[in-house]
């Protein structure tokens, strides 16, 4: 399994308070391209679990600006589900597909959808636990 070699990677592998400052301070926008590219994500789609609008999407990470504490935590929350799901799946591009395919125990949401709030990750990834450890889902 290969992992996107990003920022957030590194933030993915530090102490919760080091993760929680970064949330704080905000990350920087242009890591949305770098998952967008990686895992083939829908940009629009994207933007909506971060809560922003593609046109602020679009433009903060033209600048290179740095997101709000709330987009920012979902972008992280992306990244470590997107690499759980790249280590379980074998590669990014089917990683991406699967968050972006409905699904019937997310009532046809799709796994990307759902991360814009803490419970609907903690589904997200009780789903590919059992995917993970041939439960059924």
């Amino acid at each position: 399994m290969e992992k996107i070699m990003i920022a957030t990677n590194s933030l993915l592998a530090s102490k919760p308070l080091r993760q929680i400052k970064a949330i704080r301070i905000g990350l920087d926008a242009r890591e949305i391209e770098k998952l967008v590219v990686h895992f083939k994500l829908h940009p629009v789609e994207l933007a909506s679990m971060l809560g922003l609008s593609i046109g602020s999407l679009r433009y903060r990470v033209r600048q290179g600006l740095r997101l709000d504490s709330v987009a920012s935590e979902r972008l992280l929350r992306l990244a470590r589900v997107a690499n759980h799901a790249a280590t379980i799946f074998g590669d990014s591009i089917s990683a991406g597909d699967w968050l972006l395919r409905p699904h019937s125990m997310l009532d046809n949401a799709t796994p990307l959808s759902m991360l814009d709030t803490a419970y609907g990750a903690q589904e997200v990834e009780r789903i590919l636990y059992s995917i993970e450890h041939g439960l059924p889902v």
